[in-house]
């Protein structure tokens, strides 16, 4: 190494502070480490010193520092080869995908950041698909920008483990519809009877619910998903004017099961209310209300489902398949309790559960 010994600023660093201590960088345009700039001097003393991948390039030329993290993602095509080398001509092979953000850098106009990006790379002899999250940040030497320092990580396993789960849901998306198909065609060759056409209208328009909400939890990864996004798509074909249902509540997030069964039940109210209850008048209106906190002393979730503006409704002499759905798979899934009564204003639908039963968002 060029100058009159080793500098304090290129102590420890590993593999690669040793291999930079002992690069000549007198053969290089930046000339030795006793002449270098106090910022470039600072900075390859924290790339060094770091334990996530970083990497340098310095000057109109491009001259190259990386530590220890980054060389494990290089492979011997480039290490240590890289080191001291030139960036455009170390990295032709990509370079028409990394000039053009090292020169925005360079010419001034500020940092960059790029998420989960491909930048195919060779190394160990085949060129591989490689996926980087990374920002390139300008280097001031003397109120310019001198250099540019990157901050990546490779991100390949991730990026396949979210492509992996695509796929799985794609295929699972399409399996569970290929089912609701063929239990709506032996649902129709089973209600062959023209006596029998509404119950299998009731039927198909509960499975296509069910299709419903469960497009919205593939879309989500299955996990879990937003309480209004349920809401809305369970509501998306029973909506006959904006006015007629009107839908508050806080952020909350549900569980699979539970945005099923909300679905489900929403249906059945909705179509209730469009056969007999309030939409079934021009001035009715539904309110669907959430609430999150302290009842009893203990966290609550309610849910309320209340209608308005329409005709009288009594408690009928028996509940029916529809009103004993929506009573098992709420009380069920939310591990709550759930209370119908018939106000003058119009049906009322009350959930109460415990608000740990929620997913956490």
């Amino acid at each position: 190494m060029g100058g009159d010994g080793v500098s304090d600023f290129l102590a420890g660093g590993g593999e690669m502070g040793a291999l930079t201590r002992a690069f000549d960088w007198s053969t290089t345009p930046i000339g030795s480490p006793d002449t270098w700039p106090q910022s470039l001097r600072v900075t390859v003393r924290l790339v060094l010193t770091s334990r996530h991948p970083m990497f340098i390039w310095w000057g109109p030329d491009l001259i190259q520092f990386y530590n220890d993290a980054y060389r494990a993602t290089m492979g011997p095509e480039r290490h240590p080869s890289a080191l001291g080398a030139r960036g455009r001509e170390c990295w032709a092979e990509i370079w028409d995908i990394i000039g053009p953000q090292i020169e925005y850098v360079m010419s001034g106009q500020g940092a960059t950041w790029h998420e989960d990006q491909l930048v195919p790379v060779t190394r160990h002899g085949r060129r591989e698909d490689v996926w980087w999250t990374y920002s390139f940040g300008p280097i001031d030497l003397d109120g310019k920008v001198g250099g540019v320092l990157v901050v990546c990580k490779d991100v390949t396993s991730e990026h396949m483990g979210r492509e992996a789960l695509h796929l799985i849901n794609e295929e699972l998306k399409h399996r569970v519809k290929n089912t609701l198909a063929v239990l709506s065609a032996v649902a129709a060759q089973t209600f062959r009877d023209p006596a029998s056409k509404s119950d299998l209208e009731k039927y198909q328009a509960r499975l296509a619910a069910f299709g419903r909400a469960h497009d919205l939890l593939t879309a989500a990864n299955w996990a879990a998903a937003p309480l209004q996004d349920v809401i809305d798509n369970a509501l998306m074909p029973h909506r006959t004017g904006e006015s007629r249902f009107a839908v508050t509540g806080p952020s909350l997030v549900v569980k699979s099961r539970q945005a099923l069964a909300l679905s489900l039940a929403i249906h059945e109210l909705a179509t209730n209310a469009l056969k007999y209850g309030a939409l079934t008048a021009a001035s009715g209106h539904v309110s669907i209300t959430w609430t999150a906190g302290d009842q009893d002393g203990e966290p609550k979730f309610v849910f309320v489902w209340q209608e308005f503006g329409g005709p009288m409704v009594a408690k009928p002499d028996r509940a029916g398949f529809g009103s004993r759905l929506i009573s098992r798979v709420l009380e069920d899934d939310f591990r709550g309790e759930v209370e119908v009564s018939y106000d003058a204003t119009g049906l009322v639908c009350r959930l109460t559960a415990p608000l740990e039963t929620l997913a956490t968002s």
